[in-house]
């Protein structure tokens, strides 16, 4: 009888353990891969009579700190090429200021400041590109300072243990039980399309009247996401390659896609408030026609690629229909006025144009996850044509700051280096380029520094006793690599967490870079103390920096922000060249929202707010985009008058964002007004593709007239206070 209990108890005991297993499992095993490749990286170098395999061990916990391998690589090749560029950009210092100090060091600021600039203006690997070749630089120059001509030895040292440290990780990462990015890449890809469609539901069925910008800003940044994790499986998988222009095509008709729900919810939410019951009814039932036939994923479950299939061929017959449908519903109402009528006139257009973008998201899609084979020279010819799909579209302002704040923090340590004659003074400005260059990029950098401080501190007392307590009493190769491991593999663990990751990643870099096993081990507990001490104060004036010089968070920056987004609303998209404009104007407002999105909280800055606002440019500055382009499609079919009142209509939208006052946006509204009558609703509905083009044309000139009427986003007040 009492052996049943223990019976019954073994077996959750077992579920226990395999649900921990299933949780953690991964983890350890990184944590365990981690420690194989930095233990490989040192042995290499100890063999190869290296200085310093401290620098190839770092590289490995750099490399590695994403799990997936075709990160692992994709982050491993730009640190290689960033730490080349910046090797011999030290050497290029060195030989030009060998005895001048001062020249020296306003040389190594401006170039790792000007490094800065460009890892906070590009994206992804890029800009970790940027970041290594500003850090590379102070790594190669500084110790060689004091003997420039000693820089070429430390140039080809440096680079041979980097490229050592970067291959074991990439082939370690590759070839022991690898953890690739393509599934995760699809598994993301999947979670975003259906958190597209539900947001389509919640939006325009389930709140109308409340919906606010939480649900678009979070689709916006997953898809951000997954435009990193592709730049990863690049790496690892040709199909990925193959299909990057597919990829481009899927990003361009998402974001058309975000946009054109949010319009038509705006539509709705106005229609609801000022249309008369018959014309809103008929906006209804053209949007419930939509949701009818999209699927709606209220339940946790992804979205299946036969439903998508599915909803491809729907979609092509409900748009075949539409016009049809469209045209029955305005005969409907033809008793009703013009204003009323342009209601359902809009809706329909809208919906119209919404749908092609949807139908070419769902086709890319399925696409993408299919096996079709695409030639190599096809798929090389389309990603050149695309390049310009790939620039940045970063603030520069915001990304001048970055550099200029790493120009200031290395040369505050370089001066006190100067003045004091102080032995770690190298170290010190190694810690503060790579912290100013490193969390330049992170959505908090104050707090991200902080957290690397205390890492490198843990991971400074931890070296001490593996070095002058631990290491004497090893005598072989196997018990030190073991020793090392142990130490990483705790770092690593934490960085495996989020809240922990930035310290894990801290406490791991730094211990291998501290305790610098060298051949032969040195035994110098005072330098031990020395480079400890000037790293912590390279990466404390670095956080410094952060908090002190032009905050990201503050109302100064923002500010920059929307004089930005106004910009490109008055000059990019009023006179910017036609060709892909529109979706680099959808590019830079994507990557503002993100940017205000995941920028630290302050009390002085309403988020929702400013998000509200770039949501607003982002409806009128597509609205004239596509408006011009429709003008040069439809040509004489347009009325006469409506080359002038479409330039008025464009100066006035533009003088909007340029003056941002309250005279400015009435004679907007009414150069906005003035553009529908000469653009004008005929009374006779015949469907075909010039009067949808035309309808859409008057769809978006609506959607601007509802925009500059609301009252909620004060544009004009908004704008001029930031200015």
């Amino acid at each position: 009888m009492n052996l049943q209990p223990d019976s019954a108890a073994l077996p959750r005991w077992r579920d226990e353990l395999t649900t921990y297993w299933n949780a953690d499992g991964p983890r350890f095993l990184h944590i365990a891969k981690v420690a194989a490749a930095v233990t490989l990286a040192m042995g290499l170098c100890m063999r190869l009579e290296l200085r310093t395999p401290g620098t190839a061990m770092v590289s490995c916990v750099i490399v590695m700190m994403h799990q997936q391998s075709g990160m692992v690589i994709a982050r491993g090749f730009y640190r290689g090429l960033g730490m080349v560029c910046g090797s011999f950009a030290g050497l290029v210092i060195i030989a030009l200021f060998p005895q001048q100090p001062l020249l020296f060091f306003l040389a190594l600021a401006a170039w790792i400041g000007a490094c800065v600039f460009g890892a906070s203006y590009y994206r992804n690997f890029q800009s970790y590109g940027f970041v290594l070749t500003g850090y590379g630089t102070a790594i190669t120059a500084m110790p060689a300072w004091s003997n420039p001509y000693g820089v070429f030895d430390n140039v080809v040292y440096t680079v041979s243990e980097v490229v050592i440290g970067v291959v074991c990780a990439c082939l370690v990462s590759a070839l022991v039980f690898p953890k690739r990015v393509a599934p995760a890449l699809y598994a993301s890809g999947s979670r975003n399309f259906t958190d597209l469609l539900e947001a389509l539901h919640t939006v325009l069925q389930r709140t109308p009247a409340g919906a606010g910008f939480k649900t678009f800003v979070e689709l916006i940044a997953e898809r951000a996401g997954i435009e990193s994790l592709r730049s990863g499986a690049m790496f690892e998988d040709p199909s990925i390659r193959l299909h990057n222009p597919v990829f481009l095509d899927l990003d361009r008709s998402f974001l058309d896609t975000v946009a054109w729900i949010h319009a038509l919810h705006q539509l709705k939410t106005r229609a609801a408030a000022n249309a008369e019951p018959r014309a809103f009814a008929a906006v209804e039932e053209l949007i419930d026609s939509l949701l009818a036939i999209v699927p709606d994923p209220v339940q946790p479950q992804i979205v299946t690629l036969e439903q998508v299939e599915a909803l491809c061929g729907r979609l092509q017959t409900f748009e075949t229909a539409l016009p049809a449908h469209l045209g029955t519903l305005l005969e409907s109402v033809a008793d009703l006025s013009p204003h009323q009528r342009q209601f359902v006139a809009t809706a329909g257009a809208a919906l119209f144009f919404s749908i092609a973008d949807l139908r070419v998201l769902c086709r890319s899609y399925v696409e993408i996850r299919t096996n079709d084979r695409r030639s190599w020279s096809r798929s090389v010819i389309e990603a050149v044509s695309r390049l310009g799909r790939t620039r940045a579209t970063a603030n520069r302002i915001a990304a001048l700051i970055a550099g200029v704040r790493a120009f200031v923090a290395i040369l505050l340590v370089g001066a006190a280096w100067l003045s004091s004659g102080w032995v770690g003074g190298s170290s010190a400005i190694v810690a503060v380029a790579i912290t100013s260059a490193l969390f330049a990029l992170a959505p908090n950098p104050t707090v991200a520094s902080w957290q690397i401080f205390v890492g490198c501190l843990l991971g400074w007392l931890a070296g001490f006793g593996f070095n002058f307590f631990l290491l004497p009493r090893l005598d072989t190769f196997e018990l030190i690599a073991l020793s090392i491991a142990i130490f990483v593999m705790v770092g690593s663990y934490l960085n495996t967490f989020p809240k922990t990751g930035i310290l894990g990643l801290g406490f791991s870099i730094y211990f291998c870079f501290i305790v610098s096993i060298a051949n032969p081990a040195v035994y110098n507990p005072s330098a031990y103390l020395d480079t400890g001490f000037a790293l912590l104060c390279g990466i404390a004036t670095a956080a410094v920096a952060f908090s002190v010089i032009v905050p990201r968070a503050g109302d100064w920056v923002t500010a920059q922000y929307l004089k930005q987004v106004r910009a490109l609303v008055a000059n990019g998209a009023r006179d910017g060249d036609l060709d892909d404009l529109l979706f680099s104007f959808e590019l830079s407002l994507r990557d503002f929202i993100i940017e205000i999105a995941a920028a630290p909280t302050d009390a002085h800055v309403d988020r929702n707010h400013l998000i509200g606002w770039a949501f607003a440019a982002l409806e009128i500055g597509r609205a004239m985009i596509q408006v011009r382009l429709d003008t040069e499609q439809l040509g004489a079919a347009l009325p006469p008058a409506w080359a002038g009142a479409q330039q008025a209509w464009l100066a006035a939208l533009a003088n909007v964002f340029a003056e941002s006052t309250q005279k400015s946006a009435d004679i907007a509204l009414a150069a906005t007004q003035q553009a529908l009558d000469v653009l004008s609703l005929a009374q006779n509905i015949t469907v075909d593709a010039t009067m949808l083009t035309r309808c859409r044309m008057r769809a978006l000139l609506h959607i601007t007239e509802l925009t500059l009427q609301d009252g909620t986003l004060s544009l004009w007040r908004t704008a001029g206070n930031a200015a």
